[in-house]
């Protein structure tokens, strides 16, 4: 069976590498879609491992890694949502899907073979160079050339936002960082550029996890920890210059700044939230990658303030609250038990690696680059004696991976139209999108945009009731998304149908009951069937929530 396992280690290998630097200018979703088609072949490859890994030295952290998918599937089956609690939500994907995903990457590298370790972090390293590359060239240089761009003034590697590369560099400084005593020069250039990137990702949380992984190498290898430190330090002085230079935002220029407070308010909302739906689906949870549905109707006037309106968390940015609030207490129950298991017997770098990417995700959220990783370094760290796949599980993974290639060929394809339709608002592809993205709510409302738009042009019956149709199928794809609720509405007042968009509008406020959005529309409603006492309502209502909106105050004045 050594087609078996060198086909493995291929894969392994593969993904470690490509994972974090693979996107693409030509679909709608750049930074996730490439990758999360990627992983649909990844789960294909890697599921069938876990049935060997039973039968292995790791069989109790594999049996708690069954019992969470289980549950997971069980929440999936349970939720009001089906289908998008197996996909999670368009561009984030933390359904029952990704949860197979973070499965299969462990029993993967479980089941790899001690020669296919050295490849493994050789793989992850060059992934995390490239991110940290081209991270210090995006905080040097203003640019606005994709992927040099910054994201809110900070860098993001290849990965879309800082802190997914804040999260890769600081898993990446457990790589590194140990090889500085065995070549001084290149490994310590790699760790001052690793440490430079963390620096300009502008994170805090990665910064202060700097300090420990500095403090704890100090403490475990003293005096042969000197020169690493070194890097680590000097990089991180190197990064807080490139940031000066360029005018990046950098970790310690919001060191005992107020620039966090918005962020740390969500995060408290979040998770306070998250124990709301745990207190109302406490054994198995409102179903994988279903955070922002089960939340978004308990926003207050206090997080909107603090973060703003409209603004919706599709992830608790914290692992265990996610799927506490998810999967519920059992699937949780059985996260923290597999993990446990699974990195009681695991050493070296890559349990370092694996962790560190864990910790940050207590404060930032789960990603399609960075925790699938995280899981097949944990892996690769308690490796154990594997029996490889027999026939029949060689036959089925063969099937499933082709069956895997149909699937993310199709991703790629739907999110290439729907690429195309927003750059060109066309209909054609945009009803290609609708047609290959079936789950998703988000192909139909471009589609909706791009009819309306249309029907701004032409003034047809046949591009308005087109319109509605496309956003009416946008709400029943996802009935619980205020944004959807909120563009039929539009629509429909557009076309002069004021009580059906009244109703939508408070659809949307069913959802999140601060919209600004909805409130402001649920008023130019109102006005539109004579009803002021209630568009007034409204309007305050709405500035209450954003008080500098200036069209709302003129309109409120004018009733």
């Amino acid at each position: 069976m050594a087609s078996s396992r060198s086909g493995s280690q291929l894969v392994a290998v593969g993904t470690a590498f490509l994972l974090p630097i693979v996107f693409s200018t030509s679909v709608a979703g750049q930074v996730w879609t490439p990758r999360a088609a990627l992983l649909i072949v990844l789960v294909a490859f890697g599921l069938p491992h876990l049935v060997q890994v039973l039968r292995s030295g790791a069989r109790p952290a594999a049996l708690a890694a069954l019992s969470f998918l289980v549950v997971a599937a069980i929440a999936t089956a349970a939720s009001p949502q089906p289908i998008l609690s197996v996909l999670g939500q368009y561009e984030w994907g933390i359904g029952l899907i990704f949860v197979a995903v973070l499965v299969g990457a462990w029993a993967l590298g479980v089941s790899l073979d001690a020669a296919a370790i050295p490849s493994l972090e050789i793989a992850l390293i060059a992934g995390v160079l490239v991110n940290a590359v081209v991270a210090v060239i995006q905080g040097a240089f203003p640019l606005e050339t994709v992927p040099f761009t910054r994201y809110q003034g900070r860098a993001a590697g290849l990965l879309g936002n800082p802190v997914h590369l804040a999260t890769l560099m600081i898993g990446g400084l457990a790589l590194v960082l140990p090889r500085v005593k065995t070549g001084r020069l290149r490994w310590g250039a790699a760790t001052a550029l690793v440490a430079a990137a963390l620096q300009l990702s502008g994170s805090r949380f990665a910064l202060g996890l700097a300090v420990v992984v500095i403090v704890v190498t100090l403490v475990q290898n003293r005096r042969r920890a000197l020169l690493g430190v070194a890097a680590v330090v000097l990089g991180l002085l190197l990064g807080v210059g490139i940031g000066a230079l360029g005018g990046t935002t950098t970790g310690a220029g919001r060191v005992g700044t107020g620039g966090e407070n918005v962020n740390t308010a969500g995060r408290i909302w979040a998770w306070t939230s998250g124990g709301r739906a745990i207190l109302h689906h406490p054994v198995l949870g409102v179903g994988p990658g279903r955070f922002r549905a089960a939340t978004s109707p308990h926003r207050d006037l206090s997080l909107v303030h603090g973060v703003g309106a409209d603004q919706l968390f599709f992830d608790a940015h914290n692992v265990i609250i996610e799927y506490a609030t998810t999967t519920g207490i059992l699937g949780v129950a059985a996260f923290a038990v597999w993990l446990v298991l699974a990195c009681r017997k695991a050493r070296g770098p890559l349990l370092a690696f694996g962790v560190l990417i864990l910790a940050m995700h207590l404060v930032e959220p789960q990603f399609v680059a960075t925790t699938p990783l995280a899981f097949l370094a944990l892996g690769a760290a308690g490796r154990v004696a594997v029996p490889p796949l027999g026939r029949l599980a060689t036959a089925l993974t063969v099937v499933l991976v082709l069956a895997a290639l149909g699937a993310a060929g199709r991703l790629l394809y739907g999110d290439f139209q729907l690429n195309q339709a927003i750059l060109d608002f066309r209909p054609p592809p945009a009803k290609a999108a609708v047609a290959a993205l079936p789950p998703w709510p988000d192909p139909a409302a471009v589609a909706g945009q791009v009819s309306i738009y249309q029907s701004i042009s032409s003034h047809t019956h046949k591009t308005r009731d087109e319109t509605l149709r496309w956003d009416r199928l946008a709400t029943r794809r996802d009935n619980t998304d205020p944004r959807t609720w909120s563009q039929l509405a539009e629509a429909q007042l557009y076309f002069g149908d004021a009580p059906a968009a009244e109703a939508s509008f408070k659809q949307a406020l069913r959802w999140d009951p601060w919209s600004v959005r909805a409130l402001n529309g649920l008023a130019n409603a109102y006005l539109a069937e004579g009803d002021k006492a209630n568009a007034k309502a409204a309007f305050e209502r709405s500035l209450t929530a954003e008080p500098h909106q200036k069209k709302a105050r003129e309109q409120l004045g004018a009733i």
